[in-house]
C-alpha cells in the first residue's frame, strides 16, 4: 500500500502533474498513477547524472501503476521511455520529483 500517490495525465506528449514538482520524503512507498487519453507513452524516471531509476509502459484508456520506495534523498526526471511519434522526444519534465529526508 502506497504512502503517497501522485495522479499523472499524458495526453497529446505532454505529462501533466498535479503539481510542478511532486515532493515526497525518503522512505515512503510513492505510488505513481499515469493515466494516458490519446497513445501509448513511457514514464521513466531519472537520476540527475541521466540514468534510469525505473519505468513503465503507459495504455491509452487505463491507469498504469508502479510503486516505487525513494531510498535517499533528489531530484528526479521525469521522461518518456516508449516511441509515441516524432514529438515524443521533447517529452521531457525536469526537476519533476523532490525526494527530501522530511516533509
Amino acid at each position: 500500500e502506497a504512502d503517497r500517490t501522485f495522479e499523472i495525465i499524458v495526453e497529446n506528449h505532454e505529462f501533466k502533474l498535479p503539481e510542478a514538482t511532486l515532493k515526497c520524503q525518503v522512505g515512503e512507498i510513492v505510488k505513481f498513477s499515469v493515466t494516458s487519453n490519446d497513445l501509448t507513452y513511457g514514464f521513466g524516471l531519472f537520476r540527475e547524472d541521466n540514468s534510469m531509476v525505473m519505468q513503465m509502459q503507459v495504455v491509452p484508456g487505463h491507469k498504469n501503476h508502479i510503486l516505487w520506495n525513494f531510498n535517499k534523498p533528489g531530484v528526479y526526471t521525469i521522461r518518456s521511455t516508449e516511441y509515441s511519434g516524432p514529438k515524443g522526444y521533447a517529452m521531457v519534465v525536469k526537476n519533476a520529483v523532490e525526494v527530501v529526508e522530511k516533509l
